[in-house]
């Protein structure tokens, strides 16, 4: 298991959000991307491994391929309303 891998569990497990760059094929770029929340780790039918979850705090809810992550990093989100 390579470090994306745990930093991954151990996000959808614990419920920590992870902090990622993101590698987008179509455009080349690498981006700076978050996920507040872990709530989904699934196969496509390709046999590629998704990671979803919320990227704000609104809801919105995305999926990133975890083959185009770099420097995975867990963190605890804290919210004071």
């Amino acid at each position: 298991m390579d470090n994306i891998q745990k930093a991954v569990g151990k996000a959808f497990f614990q419920g920590y959000g992870l902090m990622f760059k993101y590698h987008k094929i179509e455009t080349g770029e690498h981006k700076q991307r978050m996920l507040l929340t872990v709530s989904d780790i699934k196969y496509n039918s390709d046999d590629d491994i998704l990671v979803g979850g919320c990227i704000n705090t609104d809801g919105d809810y995305r999926q990133f391929f975890m083959e185009n992550m770099m420097s995975v990093k867990p963190f605890q989100y804290v919210s004071i309303d």
